[in-house]
C-alpha cells in the first residue's frame, strides 16, 4: 500500500464544524473537499473561484453579530 499521502483524492465533507480551508477563509456549515497531509492531519480546501472569494469577503458583516 502506498504511504505517500500528497497524492491523495481530495473528498467532499460537509463542514460541520468551522474549518480553515488551506485556501481560503473559514467554512462552517458548508461543502469543502479534505484529504489526510503528510502529518496525518486533516487538510481542507474550497476549490472556489477567486471572484466567489471576493463576493464572500464583501458580504461579510464589519460587526460580528450585524
Amino acid at each position: 500500500m502506498d504511504s505517500d499521502p500528497t497524492g491523495k483524492i481530495w473528498s467532499e465533507w460537509y463542514a460541520w464544524h468551522p474549518v480553515l480551508p488551506i485556501d481560503d477563509t473559514i467554512f462552517w456549515l458548508e461543502t469543502v473537499y479534505r484529504r489526510q497531509g503528510p502529518e496525518g492531519l486533516w487538510q481542507y480546501r474550497s476549490f472556489r473561484p477567486e471572484f466567489e472569494r471576493r463576493q464572500a469577503l464583501t458580504d461579510m458583516p464589519v460587526c460580528p453579530g450585524a
